[in-house]
């Protein structure tokens, strides 16, 4: 089990000894994730929190007319779960699943109880974790509410450089509330912009 990335975003927020990591490590399953699998469906109970060790991953609903609606990516180095669900251990809203084929180390839920009663520090690195991704969620809601699709998009790429690079166009678009179609118009356009700007 590689887990080197996983101890790195640790280290990032918190210190940790030897014991503790060696107790951490001792709680997590590796899981290979083939493409298109699911780690959590709607309805289900997310046992689950997930650390992205490879591939990618998206967060989804489907509403009442069948359309999917993106609310979340994750790549490798990123936490992914329907967090109200592993938090209360309630049924899931949304649907986790695969965009690649991905190896996930899965922290279940009574194991993150028992390190935030060993390890206390544990309960800090998740509150920033919890609080980034409350940061990243405010700031999507002012985007979808006053700008416009293109700077969205705009918006998107510089925030997720790595992200835009591998995900299918059409899941882009689903997180950015836009058609796949309208948004190859938008980058057409602002290809044609580019190019024009070097002449």
């Amino acid at each position: 089990m590689k887990t080197a990335l996983l101890i790195e975003s640790l280290e990032k927020h918190i210190p940790l000894s030897e014991s503790d990591k060696k107790l951490i490590l001792s709680c997590l399953r590796e899981r290979k994730v083939k493409k298109g699998q699911f780690l959590v469906h709607e309805g289900a109970v997310s046992r689950c929190t997930n650390f992205v060790n490879e591939g990618s991953v998206r967060t989804y609903f489907i509403d009442m007319n069948g359309q999917e609606h993106i609310v979340q990516f994750a790549i490798e180095g990123w936490w992914i779960s329907d967090l109200n669900s592993f938090i209360m251990q309630t049924p899931a809203t949304f649907n986790v699943q695969a965009i690649e084929d991905c190896v996930i180390l899965e922290l279940p839920f009574e194991s993150l109880e028992m390190l935030y009663e060993r390890v206390p520090k544990m309960e800090r690195y998740f509150r920033v974790i919890t609080q980034r991704a409350f940061v990243a969620f405010q700031q999507r809601i002012v985007q979808n509410i006053s700008m416009t699709a293109e700077d969205r998009y705009l918006a998107f790429q510089q925030k997720y450089p790595r992200i835009e690079l591998r995900i299918p166009q059409k899941l882009v678009a689903s997180y950015l509330g836009i058609s796949a179609e309208f948004l190859s118009k938008i980058k057409k356009r602002l290809k044609e912009e580019k190019s024009s700007n070097m002449n």
